[in-house]
């Protein structure tokens, strides 16, 4: 029986997914997926969720961020002043006091604007959404039925989250980038360390730092698709997944809580700052990273536990 039998519908979304495809093997027959058809599903799974109004607009939304705190800082310095604010430590404010006499700064102050809130939301909504969006839209039985297997489903939902994840990154890097380039100087910059570094070798601190922050967010990736399996409301996985971002964010601010906090996956977020030392200072860096691999291991496996042992009823 086909889908459209089953469903009394046309074929729309789901059938895409899994190109070359048989909608309903017969009684036995057992089709062991090749690696040409599981690159065909996660070509398929990218342009979905690419294509997606939701998508789209939340990555308008970031590029929006740089635009906004450019204009901000020009209007603020358009009469000589210089911007106040430059606290120790290398993050938001004492690279905001740096914009104006260099667009690059633009790059790395609209990530830590980003990073804390507007990009793990994003993250947030397009995980939250992997598993439960298609349960709540009754296509998750029908991908199951192609010859994928829930791990290697699983596999290429958490794969197309992760490419949001750098997509979107690089999404407010190029928009600093241009903003920072149209409304401000640009040449050799000065590091938090004090010392002179090319514009060309900035761009590539720039990109590292953006990759960085990037692999910041595979913890909160591997979160969101952990929630997905455990609802079959796509807006109910999302909500659970930014409220327990919230969550975090408010408990690691919270001093009493000093103990727990390096365990906290948003806590070593903004030390992709330490890339504009020099010597770079590797420590939290490291700490960081390796924090982010141990979220995804285990939230990770419990997806995996969850998917691969509920019952599939939509």
């Amino acid at each position: 029986m086909s889908r459209a039998d089953v469903r009394g519908e046309p074929v729309e979304e789901s059938e895409a997914r899994a190109p070359g495809t048989v909608p309903g093997p017969g009684p036995g027959a057992v089709r062991s997926p090749s690696p040409l058809w599981s690159f065909g599903l996660l070509r398929s799974e990218l342009l979905i969720t690419f294509r997606r109004w939701r998508t789209l607009a939340l990555l308008a939304v970031l590029a929006a961020v740089p635009i906004l705190v450019g204009i901000a800082v020009k209007i603020e310095t358009s009469d000589g002043s210089s911007l106040g604010g430059g606290g120790g430590g290398g993050e938001g404010p004492a690279f905001i006091s740096q914009i104006s006499n260099n667009g690059l700064f633009l790059v790395f102050t609209a990530l830590a604007a980003t990073l804390p809130f507007f990009l793990p939301m994003a993250i947030g909504v397009v995980a939250g959404d992997a598993i439960a969006g298609e349960s709540s839209a009754g296509t998750l039985r029908y991908l199951l039925v192609a010859p994928a297997g829930r791990s290697r489903l699983l596999l290429t939902k958490y794969a197309t989250v992760i490419a949001f994840c750098l997509a979107a990154t690089l999404v407010v890097a190029v928009s600093a980038l241009a903003v920072g380039a149209l409304l401000f100087p640009v040449g050799d910059l000065i590091t938090i360390s004090g010392t002179r570094i090319t514009y060309a070798e900035g761009l590539g601190r720039a990109l590292l730092i953006a990759l960085v922050v990037a692999a910041s967010l595979v913890g909160v990736a591997a979160l969101g698709l952990f929630v997905s399996t455990l609802t079959g409301s796509g807006i109910a996985a999302m909500a659970t997944t930014v409220g327990l971002l919230i969550t975090v964010q408010i408990l690691d601010q919270i001093p009493q809580l000093d103990a727990l906090q390096p365990y906290f996956f948003s806590h070593y977020w903004l030390s992709f700052a330490d890339l504009m030392r020099e010597p770079v200072y590797w420590d939290d860096l490291v700490k960081n990273l390796g924090l982010q691999a141990l979220y995804a291991a285990v939230f990770g496996s419990a997806a995996w536990a969850r998917f691969t042992t509920r019952d599939i009823t939509a």
